[in-house]
């Protein structure tokens, strides 16, 4: 069933169907329903129930609440078609077009970022974290994502890598491929240990500190070369206790510089760290 939203915003209901929902200008607040459903929102300050089902959302431009519900989703914030879509008219922001709250639920779930300072919630079962962008930046301000809940267990961060994937590369994707060859394979090589063993590997984990910076993370070890992926501790969110409230996932640009994209708030101190593989990363 095609539903489409007024102009003016408010209230859409969905059916218990495969409905596609299309929200208004202003600002909507959408039940979907049961079924599985494709919902944009559009333009606006949107809320986004998407229900029990396979469903596809997209935030759309302004800041933006996705709740994903049971079942397998996939959830964009920003106003971007899917991974495997192409549209060559299609052209996505890269300066901030919203801060967006997405929180999946049950499932097996694909949280796509965006270009603001998202907050992502993956909610059970194992997810995908999705980003296209290395440096998300909301004017001259810089923000990374947050990640609530990843499980280093069943949970990955998907990095979507220029000129690799075919069509994807319509989006403006910006990271360095250091896939193992293949879209959706994890990263080529991985590290995780003390600072002072690592040595140009694509993905480093530092377990054995904290940093006040991205830079100062990328200075303590050796080789690091443009497109590689730091994981650390922010030192700046030490507690009392000396346990750590969050980890950054930094890009380094070039030796001894690098710059955070996401942070990872419930990875409280150097154990869970530890428990990273590289199967947590995948390149697409």
């Amino acid at each position: 069933m095609n539903i489409k939203g007024s102009d003016n915003g408010g209230f859409i209901w969905g059916s218990d169907l495969n409905d596609t929902i299309d929200g208004g200008k202003k600002n909507d607040w959408i039940e979907a329903g049961k079924g599985d459903d494709r919902i944009t929102a559009g333009d606006g300050q949107d809320r986004i129930m998407a229900g029990a089902g396979h469903d596809i959302a997209w935030g759309g431009n302004g800041s933006d609440a996705i709740h994903g519900g049971d079942d397998d989703d996939l959830l964009y914030s920003d106003a971007s078609y899917p991974l495997y879509v192409s549209d060559p008219h299609r052209v996505i922001p890269h300066s901030g077009e919203g801060d967006d709250v997405i929180d999946a639920g049950r499932g097996r779930d694909t949280l796509v970022a965006g270009d603001g300072a998202d907050v992502l919630t993956g909610g059970d079962d194992g997810d995908a974290f999705v980003f296209r962008f290395h440096d998300p930046m909301v004017g001259t301000t810089h923000c990374y994502t947050s990640v609530m809940d990843f499980d280093t267990k069943q949970d990955r961060f998907v990095l979507d890598a220029a000129h690799f994937g075919g069509d994807r590369d319509l989006f403006g994707a910006n990271f360095i491929n250091h896939s193992k060859g293949f879209p959706g394979e994890f990263v080529d090589t991985f590290y995780n240990g003390a600072a002072e063993g690592a040595h140009g590997e694509h993905v480093v984990v530092i377990t054995d500190r904290g940093f006040a910076s991205a830079a100062a993370a990328a200075t303590a070890i050796d080789h690091e070369a443009r497109g590689d992926i730091i994981v650390y501790h922010d030192e700046k969110t030490l507690g009392q206790d000396g346990e750590t409230h969050g980890a950054t996932l930094a890009y380094v640009d070039s030796a001894n510089h690098a710059h955070a994209f996401a942070h990872v708030d419930n990875l409280h101190d150097m154990s869970d760290l530890t428990s990273l593989t590289a199967e947590n990363f995948g390149f697409i």
